[in-house]
């Protein structure tokens, strides 16, 4: 049996991408207590039920627990409880509070560095051919011809559909400058739209490869192009890029760092202006939709697929993601916690802390519901990858 087709791939894709990136968020939140003299009942290594103690070293145990999904630390009044014990995180000051709540997004910030240089300089690939996969409009002559949406484009008039990039004989590993000399020499349209604008009033065929009760088949579909087919678009199909065959460029430092810089920063602005974007049309409001741990396992599963770039870079990416999302100011993250902070420096004073204590809980219930939404979402519509 192929273990990707097994319950336990999904598990494992799960562990090697949230594992890492909840473990080295703890952690940051550890070593800033444990710097600042609080008192640290307990570092654990993934969540509970616990399955052993590893070992208790002064006043901290360190423990192994049955979901290896992450870590967490439990530090003495961190629930935010009336101050009495002296080492506890609510009796240490401001300055402190602040730093031990910052130190877990800083650590996603500062982890997402070296992964994403061992990305870009020593994993980065670049596409060398693409297919593509139709979404036909509805009374399109495409429609007419038996198209359907999701069809793979394999050939058109006997013609092969794949848009080489490269040429067939390019190395598995070039320079990112002879990347760019040989992609500048592909033309700048498709196959298929050539094909077809030569077809308008003719015989036209076209190869797709289309899934049929859950297995990729071949299917030829035949028929003749209207005279009057619009020669902007006589199909009437919208392509998307399906990579094929990649191969590795080789970068110098400066050039990976300079990538890595420009690749996630886009990918974060992208995210940023995502509402806009959907209501612009220019991202389907189901493409835009937030993920939880299932649908980012899922886009894992994919991204693994595709090859170590994609996976290693995404890695990198979420870690970023992590922090971010951590310091938005929702009570029971560390940004809600950091706002009460940041509140007490401008009153001079702390908020009562029984009444801190409601908000963080009305927070949780209201994450963990969305978290619910969101785990729903992802299991009965799943997320698919170009």
């Amino acid at each position: 049996m192929d273990f990707a087709n097994t319950i336990l791939f999904p598990i494992l894709i799960f562990i090697i991408l949230l594992g890492p990136l909840m473990f080295v968020h703890e952690l940051g939140h550890f070593l800033a207590a444990k710097r600042a003299g609080i008192r640290v009942e307990e570092f654990g290594m993934g969540f509970p039920p616990r399955a052993l103690t590893l070992f208790t070293r002064g006043e901290t145990r360190y423990t192994l627990n049955w979901l290896p999904i992450g870590a967490f630390v439990k530090m003495t009044g961190e629930d935010g409880a009336e101050v009495v014990d002296p080492r506890s995180f609510g009796a240490q000051p401001k300055r402190w509070r602040f730093i031990v709540l910052l130190a877990g997004p800083l650590m996603n910030f500062l982890f997402a560095i070296p992964v994403l240089l061992l990305a870009y300089s020593l994993l980065y690939t670049m596409p060398a051919s693409l297919s593509y996969r139709a979404t036909v409009m509805p009374g399109s002559n495409a429609e007419a011809l038996g198209m359907r949406s999701g069809d793979i484009i394999l050939s058109a008039n006997g013609v092969d559909a794949t848009e080489y990039l490269l040429p067939a004989n390019t190395p598995d590993a070039i320079s990112l400058a002879e990347y760019q000399r040989l992609r500048a020499q592909a033309p700048a349209d498709t196959m298929l739209k050539r094909q077809a604008v030569g077809s308008i009033g003719k015989p036209f065929t076209v190869a797709v490869r289309r899934t049929v009760d859950g297995a990729p088949r071949e299917i030829t579909l035949s028929g003749t192009l209207p005279a009057d087919a619009n020669a902007t678009a006589p199909l009437g199909v919208q392509l998307e890029g399906v990579l094929g065959r990649r191969v590795r460029v080789t970068l110098s430092v400066p050039e990976a760092v300079g990538l890595m810089v420009d690749n996630v920063g886009g990918a974060l602005v992208a995210m940023i202006n995502v509402p806009l974007s959907v209501l612009r049309g220019q991202v389907s409001a189901e493409m835009a939709r937030p993920v939880g741990p299932i649908g980012i396992t899922q886009i894992g599963i994919s991204l693994w697929q595709q090859g170590p770039f994609p996976f290693v870079q995404f890695a990198g990416l979420l870690s970023v993601l992590i922090g971010l999302s951590n310091l938005l100011p929702i009570p029971a993250l560390d940004g809600g916690r950091i706002l009460f902070i940041l509140i007490e420096w401008i009153r001079g004073k702390r908020v009562d802390p029984i009444r801190e204590q409601w908000i963080h809980a009305i927070g949780m219930i209201f994450v963990l519901a969305l978290a619910a939404v969101i785990a729903l979402f992802d299991i009965i519509r799943p997320l698919r990858l170009p």
